[in-house]
């Protein structure tokens, strides 16, 4: 192969492992956006109880049923739980802002369909020069014989002669796949 074919090769390699790096950090940053957003949503049920806890606690303070270090406490676990929404909900925000980036990154599939027609075309194109010469006369005399029995018999006839049960879609899956292996491309 050519280091032009070889760099077809390696180009259509890249593009499909950044495609599967970039939609995995992608699928990662969405579970771990809907989980903030789940913590998110704890986090605000949890201020509204330490709020709604702390004007309790004050009122029965100004009432004089409670001391002031019992208000102190109520005021501090409310600080504390609007503190940790106010992380979370930074955080969440952090991880929404990401997303797009990442998504960004993802190789179109247009690009990406190229770079694989171009590989396979690399790996038809070696195939075909595994072919001994001797085949090519081969093939030629089948269809000059052919055409002298047969004059409106097409090239494919003289092939089908060579090859009479042609592989069939499974089997082409197959070798496709085992032909992928060989080049180190993906299928």
């Amino acid at each position: 192969m050519s280091p032009e074919q070889v760099g077809i090769l390696e180009r259509y390699r890249t593009l499909w492992r950044q495609a599967e790096s970039q939609r995995a950090k992608a699928e990662a940053l969405k579970t771990r956006s809907r989980d903030q957003s789940a913590r998110v949503s704890q986090l605000e049920s949890a201020v509204r109880l330490a709020r709604n806890h702390y004007q309790q606690i004050l009122s029965k303070h100004m009432a004089g049923q409670v001391d002031e270090h019992i208000v102190n406490k109520a005021k501090e676990d409310l600080a504390h739980a609007e503190a940790d929404l106010a992380e979370a909900k930074g955080m969440l925000q952090a991880l929404q802002a990401e997303l797009p980036k990442v998504v960004a990154q993802i190789p179109s599939a247009g690009d990406l369909e190229i770079a694989r027609r171009a590989a396979w075309e690399v790996v038809y194109r070696d195939l075909l020069t595994q072919v001994p010469k001797e085949a090519h006369q081969l093939v030629a005399k089948i269809y000059a014989a052919l055409l002298v029995h047969h004059p409106d018999a097409g090239f494919s006839s003289a092939l089908l002669a060579m090859c009479p049960e042609p592989p069939t879609r499974r089997q082409c899956t197959q070798l496709s796949e085992e032909l992928a292996a060989a080049y180190d491309i993906p299928a």
